[in-house]
């Protein structure tokens, strides 16, 4: 069993924006666990390595230390109030929790272009005291991150048990020069939807009205219903939705478009996603519906989780899509459409779900990029037949005629083998694009099988309810 497909595969799809070097980005940030990964070969391989999607980043507290982290992404290094929020002297492992506390342990911890948040406490008792602590901790952390921790980015949290005082407080922390406000506080209401968005909007808007190049970023909420108001504003957010499905319900969640399925794990339906499919490839036994307590079983559904919940954003989010096709296999022996010329089975299969997708293109040795309804005549070229700098040339040739028809908020989706992606997409990375393989560690029948089980898996679901 390989290992090489695991340890590149996150950074193949990557999104191609570079690490932010003073603002978050907007998108929902996955909370990170200490042991979220796989034991593959004695690697310790990160759940992150066989979803589909990827977070915006990721959030870690400084309660507990993730044993892998991912790389190239951005991370949100949290103060871990949650955990303290009991004590009004926080601590943390037996150690006062203030601002140069933090500061040390983020500087150990995080890297440039992290978000590193200033300890605060949540408004729950002795409100005065933490009160003075969360501004005293706001006053100092900044002047500290600025001396002790270069390149990161520091985060201040507003609180308040009213909408004027949250309001007061985002003024008060946005003066001290903080330019990445967090809002927390508000998962304890989840339910109350229409309260918490008004309050995250007015909050916004305030301090919009000062500096429109101020980021904020929700704490806990992360529902779809959430998520769609998020993406409209702008703004970031987190949740552990995917962990605590699976550790505290035994849930495996679904995703129907924008809603949001909960089964049993016992009782849930065949899954055909990619981490079902590439589980099923490196381990033994029936993966995503084992229901056993073991480490190795909640891993699995965890990540399923995951990927589940960031199939739903991104439907949410909707970006326009290009899939591409690799031209290949067997082909007709007279002139006929690119989209008819190419007759493998797997090229069929592809073709019949990039046609779900509105927009496609052909990947051809020959010709580069082809419109699906070109008529062309039968070649015998294939990427194998070029010479390294040939297929370097290829690639850029592919990438200049995608930017004369697309701009950078397109995704890329390749339904191709390596061969023909392998050196597209760096290319279309350094021009800001997005690009997504779904089908990436998948043999030639499992493509087949994800294929066509894509446009059936919503009517199974449907009929499941």
């Amino acid at each position: 069993m390989q290992v090489n497909f695991f340890t590149t595969a996150a950074n193949t799809r990557t999104t191609g924006s570079k690490r932010l070097g003073k603002f978050m980005k907007p998108g929902f940030y996955a909370v990170l666990g200490k042991r979220d990964y796989w034991k593959i070969n004695d690697k310790k391989v990160g759940i992150w390595e066989l979803t589909e999607y990827q977070p915006a980043g990721w959030l870690c507290s400084l309660a507990i230390k993730p044993e892998v982290m991912p790389q190239n992404c951005d991370i949100i290094h949290d103060c871990g109030a949650f955990g303290y929020r009991k004590q009004d002297y926080p601590t943390i492992n037996g150690q006062y929790v203030d601002a140069q506390w933090a500061a040390n342990r983020y500087r150990e911890r995080s890297r440039e272009g992290d978000t590193v948040t200033c300890p605060d406490n949540l408004l729950l008792r002795n409100i005065e005291w933490r009160r003075q602590y969360n501004l005293e901790q706001a006053q100092t952390f900044i002047k500290i991150a600025e001396e002790k921790l270069p390149g990161r980015i520091p985060l201040a949290v507003i609180h308040g048990l009213s909408l004027q005082e949250k309001v007061e407080y985002a003024l008060k922390i946005y003066q001290l020069g903080y330019k990445n406000l967090g809002i927390g506080g508000l998962a304890v209401q989840a339910k109350e939807y229409s309260a918490n968005l008004h309050i995250i909007k007015t909050i916004v808007q305030k301090i919009h009205s000062l500096d429109k190049t101020v980021h904020f970023h929700v704490f806990g909420l992360c529902s779809p219903q959430y998520a769609k108001a998020f993406f409209k504003i702008g703004i970031s957010f987190d949740g552990s939705t995917h962990a605590r499905e699976t550790f505290s319900s035994n849930t495996l969640l679904f995703n129907n478009g924008e809603n949001l399925l909960r089964y049993p794990a016992h009782q849930a339906p065949r899954c055909s996603c990619r981490v079902c499919a590439l589980t099923k490839r490196f381990f033994v036994g029936s993966i995503a519906r084992n229901h056993n307590s073991d480490r190795a079983s909640s891993i699995i559904r965890l990540t399923h989780n995951l990927n589940s919940l960031l199939a739903i954003y991104h439907y949410i989010k909707k970006p326009e899509t290009l899939c591409l096709v690799a031209g290949c296999g067997k082909q007709t022996n007279q002139r006929a459409a690119a989209k008819d010329l190419y007759c493998s089975q797997r090229f069929q299969a592809c073709r019949n779900y990039a046609q779900t997708q509105v927009r496609w293109q052909i990947l051809s040795p020959l010709h580069r990029l082809l419109e699906p309804e070109k008529v062309i005549s039968p070649y015998d070229k294939s990427p194998y037949s070029l010479s390294p700098k040939e297929r370097q040339m290829w690639a850029q040739q592919v990438v200049d005629k995608l930017i004369k028809i697309t701009n950078p908020n397109i995704e890329i989706v390749f339904l191709t083998g390596k061969v023909y992606r392998q050196q597209v997409i760096p290319i279309l990375q350094k021009h800001g694009y997005i690009t997504r393989i779904p089908m990436e560690g998948l043999g030639i029948g499992q493509q087949i099988r994800w294929l066509l089980n894509q446009s059936l898996a919503p009517k199974q679901l449907t009929l499941k309810l």
